[in-house]
């Protein structure tokens, strides 16, 4: 097993395949380019009334129903009873026997069901790090993408192995990337860039509002699904200023020329409020695959890579942070530091990141 290769795993996931990939897509898609067959096991529709698995080759999706309401507030036996007896369905429906469980999720099994599998638990977020506490003290391992996930894992479980991985680069950023040096040298920026989600309470839309208001010579694009409805007063002024485009959701294939086409690209978060939970936004790593120009707010584990891109201090420092990265945007967007953000995120691609995972089970097992 420590090889990573030519084994039966069962991923489990709190999102489903269809819609937005994320690192429980990517990851998966990496397991089976390593020479492994994946189920992937996405949350239960409201038509699911049997174990079912779609799909052919070696990536299959399963689908169970939840059956059982409340489960998560039984005793942790009744939790192992039912998510193992759902596992093994799922076993049978798919013919194989699983040598790994791989799960991102927390909100669904509190407990690793008792089994002769390798118990991996793969934690993205800090914000789903209240449930799922079973999990933690049960895993083989725990790997993470942040170090302050790691420190409150530690706190839940202290006898936990627990290890920091990283968020990990889907390929398909960095095909067909041209050479640092190949882009026009521009002395100012016209394009901005937000790739994202944009129906949350994190992002600071108060400051996004002041930034495209005093700049009114650049275009704001925002690529990625919104709620037409979401009640920020700042949110519904910022769609209707002139230089302000919400394109809706792209496809992963769509996104990536869209994104390298930016000057800047950008995030903003309330850092006063919700530092912990944006620790490592995923989009940072692919943001650097491109070479341009990134400005955001504070994110604590590029804390060590600030010369990569242009970090607010803190919230109120924000709208200053953004008029210093267009003033210094010709420095900023030099050959050479174009080819260090690059760099950094080619070092850093899924491939990577199970090679590291794939050592980390074999030392469990020398």
């Amino acid at each position: 097993m420590g090889r990573l290769s030519g084994l039966d795993i069962l991923v489990i996931s709190p999102e489903r395949w269809n819609g937005l990939h994320m690192s429980k897509h990517h990851v998966s898609q990496g397991l089976v380019a390593r020479g492994n067959r994946v189920i992937f096991w996405g949350p239960a529709g409201p038509d699911t009334t049997n174990v079912t698995i779609q799909g052919e080759g070696p990536l299959r999706l399963a689908f169970a129903p939840h059956w059982l309401k409340g489960v998560n507030k039984l005793p942790a036996f009744v939790n192992r009873w039912y998510y193992g007896r759902m596992i093994r369905a799922i076993e049978q429906a798919a013919g194989v026997r699983f040598d790994l469980i791989w799960c991102f999720d927390t909100s669904r099994l509190q407990h690793f069901p008792r089994g002769r599998w390798y118990k991996l638990l793969h934690l993205v977020d800090y914000d789903i790090l209240y449930q799922g506490h079973g999990l933690m003290r049960e895993a083989d391992l725990i790997v993470t993408t942040a170090d302050i996930i790691d420190q409150r894992v530690q706190g839940i479980a202290p006898k936990a192995r627990v290890v920091k991985v990283g968020h990990a680069l889907d390929r398909r950023w960095l095909e067909g990337m041209p050479e640092p040096d190949a882009r026009p040298v521009r002395e100012r920026p016209r394009l901005v860039v937000y790739a994202g989600q944009f129906f949350n309470t994190y992002i600071d839309w108060e400051a996004l509002l002041t930034v495209a208001r005093r700049h009114p010579d650049l275009h704001f694009r925002y690529i990625g699904n919104l709620d037409p409805a979401f009640p920020d007063p700042r949110f519904q002024q910022l769609r209707s200023e002139p230089n302000v485009e919400f394109t809706g959701l792209r496809t992963k294939d769509e996104l990536i020329p869209l994104v390298r086409e930016a000057d800047i690209l950008m995030f903003s978060f309330q850092t006063d409020k919700r530092m912990l939970e944006r620790a490592n936004p995923h989009k940072v790593l692919e943001y650097l695959s491109t070479g341009n120009v990134i400005m955001g707010s504070w994110t604590l584990e590029y804390a060590p890579h600030a010369h990569l891109l242009m970090m607010a201090r803190d919230r109120a420092s924000f709208v200053e942070t953004f008029d210093e990265t267009v003033r210094r945007f010709a420095e900023l967007d030099a050959p050479e530091k174009r080819a260090e953000r690059m760099a950094f995120a080619r070092e850093r691609t899924i491939e990577r990141m199970l090679e590291r995972v794939a050592g980390l089970i074999a030392g469990d097992q020398a």
